[in-house]
């Protein structure tokens, strides 16, 4: 939605915010935790999140949910974002456009590394994978968009590259779970 930049420039200080604090590995027994079942009633789904996760507030005014592997440094970071859509037309395609413009303003550098369909929930979308590198650090960002009767979704996984595979199958059992 070209006109919600919020969302988009949230999933960049989402990114921002981890790669400030995101060095090294996290460890197995963190990417292995058991799920735990979240709903609450200002969110329009319900998802199991990783036990032991740690919620957070980055401050940003965006409906949703953000989790981070530990409340310490160094984290993997998941966000489960949605805005509502007020009867517009989304364009996926268009809306990830602007996310990767917004990354590299950002003064990151932003390698596509694919992209499929992906549905969640009953809701279609598009799931892209990228490489972040900053000065200091590289993640692995995986992004949904999903185009719902009523919102837009942004779902991501952020994460240190040395990390991500494990995480990456912690992220998948997650949306798993999504119930709209």
């Amino acid at each position: 939605m070209k006109a919600t930049p919020p969302l988009l420039l949230a999933a960049v200080l989402g990114a921002s915010a981890l790669v400030q604090v995101a060095q090294a590995q996290t460890t197995q027994a963190q990417a292995a935790a058991p799920l735990v079942k979240v709903s609450d009633a200002k969110l329009p789904f319900t998802v199991s999140l990783p036990k032991g996760w740690v919620g957070l507030n980055l401050k940003d005014g965006l409906g949703g949910i953000t989790v981070a592997s530990q409340a310490q440094p160094p984290a993997a970071l998941i966000r489960l974002l949605f805005i509502p859509k007020n009867g517009k037309t989304i364009d996926l395609k268009t809306e990830f456009s602007s996310f990767e413009k917004a990354v590299k303003e950002s003064g990151s550098a932003l390698t596509f590394k694919g992209e499929k369909p992906a549905n969640y929930g009953g809701v279609s979308g598009l799931m892209r994978q990228y490489v972040i590198t900053s000065k200091n650090d590289t993640l692995v960002m995986r992004v949904w968009f999903g185009n719902g009767a009523k919102n837009f979704y942004s779902f991501q996984l952020t994460v240190p590259s040395n990390a991500f595979e494990r995480l990456s199958r912690t992220f998948d059992q997650v949306l798993a779970t999504v119930d709209f």
